[in-house]
C-alpha cells in the first residue's frame, strides 16, 4: 500500500482483514514509488513467491503501471462492482 506503515496494521485489524495478509508492505519499505514496481516486488519477495506468480490488486493508474512493471497479473479495482 501506499499509506503509511504505523496505521496499516491497524486499520487491517478493524476492518477483520490483518489474518489474511502474511507480510504489509508501505510506500516506507522502499526508495522508489509508484509507477517503479519497487513495492510490489519487496511484497512478492516478503512471501517468497516469484512476482510472475502473483496477482496485485490496484486503485490507481500509477499502481496499475507498477503492478505490470513488476511482472504480476493486475487487477483494477476500479472495475469491480
Amino acid at each position: 500500500t501506499g499509506g503509511v506503515k504505523p496505521i496499516i496494521p491497524d486499520l487491517l485489524r478493524q476492518l477483520d482483514l490483518l489474518d489474511y495478509f502474511e507480510t504489509v508492505v508501505t510506500s516506507e519499505d522502499v526508495t522508489r514509488q509508484k509507477p517503479a514496481p519497487d513495492i510490489f516486488l519487496e511484497a512478492a519477495r516478503r512471501i517468497g513467491v516469484e512476482p510472475q506468480r502473483c496477482r496485485a490488486y490496484e486503485d490507481t493508474d500509477l499502481g496499475m503501471q507498477a503492478i505490470r512493471a513488476a511482472g504480476m497479473e493486475a487487477v483494477d479495482v476500479r472495475l469491480m462492482d
